[in-house]
Formats: structure tokens, C-alpha cells, sequence
């Protein structure tokens, strides 16, 4: 009778440990949605593994992204960024004429902490700010300014990665790669204010000695918008976006849930209605807060390695409380009571037999 109990059990113990293995990904030739952005690049931040990448060394313009560079320079040139105060001079509206630039409102002879400048600078990307802000650190010269963000991103390991200017319009000269943008945003993010700011949807100056009363800016990043009905995700903390004809739409975010935090560097996108780099974006985040289901993207070149030992517990709660896993414990417990009232019966037949 062993004999015939055996296999059952051992099916049975089978498939309970295979079960929570059946969602991990896999790797393969495509991905399961389609990509947008030229390149793109996500890393786990509580293990700095990289979870997907898509022509991460790449070189290509980050537009407005490049103010994350912009803000390292400042906030480490800058000792005390409440107090101290800069003045906008006339070279501002000069450089920014006819660029189609992102704006801020500042006025020439306008008088703003570096604080207010940042803030300026990161949330609705001013590349007023930024050119106020390089101008003053550079000492009246904006190419010394720049000498410092490539200074920093070769210190910082960026291999594939020069900047022309401090606020990110075209320029042939002016690149960086997926991978570097993610190592400039990981340093910035351990910055005073960086992330206090980065994570605002909105932020309101005080009055000024040109404006005599409050003006509120806004975030450009519409998926950190509660009004935006497309892009919204509630778990984006937030960082940067960037956008122009050369660059194409690029976002750099990064997002929390459940105990998990991850970012993702998404370049060159088309310029259009849609906005690719965020549903790649949205989709990478969907995709690893999921557990990464095998119906998400696969892997590209350096895989994920092999799943955590807390997300295959976590796969495991997730089997047990399944209502086909109650099922399969019920067929399992019917075959063992048919099984053990087979053996039952023919115990009693067997004394029978003796007694004879």
C-alpha cells in the first residue's frame, strides 16, 4: 500500500515548491510591451542591481536631465544655499532668446536665494535658474561652470558623458549614456534639499525685490501630476524630466512600494503627443513591482539575478492563500482518505482470510 501512496505524495510535494518558481522571469528575444525610448536603464536601489537595460551605454543628449548635474556643482560650490543671495544679470534673457526654453520668471536684477534658484531650476526646469546659477559659481564665466559638471561626472565614473552647458539645450558636444545619468542621479540624491525638492509638484517664491507678491511654479513631470489622467502613478517620488527636438522626451524617476525602490533612466523617446519615455517608464516600474511576471519585459544583457529569497517567500504566501491551492489540498486530502479506506478495507479483509 506504501507503494501506491508514494507517487501521490511525491507529486503533491512537487508541485508545492515549483508553484511559487512559476512566475519568475525568463529571458528571451523580445520584451513583452514595446519600448519608446532609445535607451533606458533600471537599478534596484536597495541592492544596486541593475534590473533591465536597453543601450545603456549609449551616448545621447539628456536635455533638461542635465540640471541634475547642474544642482550637484551648485550644492556643493554653495556653502549655505538659504542664505545666500544671487542676482540675476542680463546675460539670461540674451542666451535663452529664441530657444524655446522652459522658464522660471526671473527678472534680470531679480534677487533670489540659491535655495529659491534650485527650486526654480528643478521643478518647473528653469533654464533661467540654471544659467543664473552657473553664472554666479563660475565667477561670471559660464564655461567654468561647465569645466566643474565634467570635472564631477568623471569623477563620479561617467565614461560616456560631456556637457556644453548647464541647462541642457542642443548642442552637438553636450551627451551622456543611460548608465552615467544613473550614477549623477544617485549622487545627487545624497545632496542637501535634492530629494526635498525633487519630489514637489509645485513650489511658491515669496515676494522678491522685482515681484511684490507669491508666484507658484509647477512640476513638469506629469506623472508625479494627481490631474493627469494618463501618465499619474502614485508610487513616482519624482527627479527630473527633459525634453527637445534633438534630445527626444527623457525622464529620469525613481518610485517606492511595498519596500521596494527602484529608478529608471529613460532617453531619447519621440517628441509627439504620446510620451514614451513614461509608459516605458510605468511599465518597468509595473513590471518589477509585480514581481517581475514573465508576461512583463525580459531581461536585457545583464539579467536580474536569481529571485530574492524574500520575494520567493512572498510567492509563496501568494500560492497558499490562491483559491487553486485550496483546491489542490482538498483533491489531495480526497485521495488520501480513498486511499486510506482502500487500505483499511483490505486490512479487515485480510484478518478475515487469517481467521479462516
Amino acid at each position: 500500500m506504501a507503494k501506491k501512496i508514494l507517487p501521490y505524495v511525491a507529486s503533491f510535494v512537487a508541485i508545492f515548491f515549483m508553484l511559487p518558481l512559476l512566475s519568475v522571469p525568463v529571458t528571451g528575444d523580445e520584451a513583452a510591451f514595446e519600448t519608446h525610448s532609445k535607451a533606458l536603464y533600471m537599478v534596484d536601489l536597495h541592492t544596486q542591481e541593475v534590473v533591465y537595460q536597453k543601450n545603456a551605454g549609449r551616448q545621447l543628449e539628456p536635455a533638461s536631465c542635465t540640471k541634475i548635474m547642474t544642482y550637484i556643482v551648485a550644492a556643493e560650490a554653495i556653502a549655505d544655499l538659504e542664505a545666500t543671495k544671487i542676482t540675476a544679470g542680463s546675460y539670461v534673457s540674451a542666451m535663452l532668446r529664441g530657444t524655446d526654453s522652459s522658464l522660471s520668471g526671473i527678472r534680470q536684477g531679480e534677487q533670489l536665494t540659491a535655495l529659491q534658484l534650485l527650486y526654480c531650476m528643478m521643478i518647473p526646469s528653469g533654464n533661467d535658474a540654471a544659467l543664473v546659477l552657473a553664472e554666479y559659481i563660475g565667477g561670471g564665466d559660464i564655461e567654468r561652470f561647465v569645466d566643474k559638471m565634467n570635472d564631477k561626472a568623471a569623477e563620479l565614473g561617467c565614461t560616456g558623458t560631456h556637457f556644453a552647458n548647464p541647462h541642457g539645450l542642443h548642442d552637438d558636444d553636450h551627451y551622456t549614456t543611460a548608465r552615467d545619468l544613473y550614477l549623477i542621479t544617485k549622487y545627487a540624491m545624497e545632496l542637501p534639499y535634492f530629494m526635498e525638492i525633487v519630489t514637489q509638484t509645485e513650489y511658491t517664491l515669496p515676494p522678491t525685490n522685482l515681484y511684490t507678491g507669491e508666484r507658484t511654479v509647477y512640476t513638469t513631470n506629469k506623472m508625479m501630476d494627481k490631474n493627469e489622467p494618463v501618465y499619474y502613478e502614485p508610487y513616482i517620488e519624482g527627479i527630473k524630466t527633459g525634453s527637445h527636438d534633438e534630445a527626444g522626451y527623457c525622464l529620469v524617476t525613481t518610485a517606492r512600494q511595498n519596500g521596494q525602490r527602484y529608478m529608471v533612466v529613460a532617453l531619447g523617446a519621440p517628441v509627439g503627443d504620446v510620451h514614451g519615455e513614461m509608459l516605458d517608464t510605468k511599465n518597468l516600474y509595473d513590471w518589477a513591482f509585480h514581481g517581475f511576471q514573465q508576461s512583463s519585459p525580459v531581461l536585457a544583457q545583464n539579467v536580474y539575478p536569481a529571485v530574492k529569497r524574500e520575494q520567493i517567500w512572498d510567492r509563496i504566501n501568494t500560492v497558499i492563500s490562491s483559491p487553486w491551492f485550496v483546491a489542490i489540498c482538498s483533491m489531495v486530502v480526497v485521495m488520501a482518505v480513498l486511499l486510506l479506506s482502500d487500505y483499511v478495507q483490505k486490512c479487515r479483509y485480510r484478518r478475515g482470510q487469517k481467521k479462516k
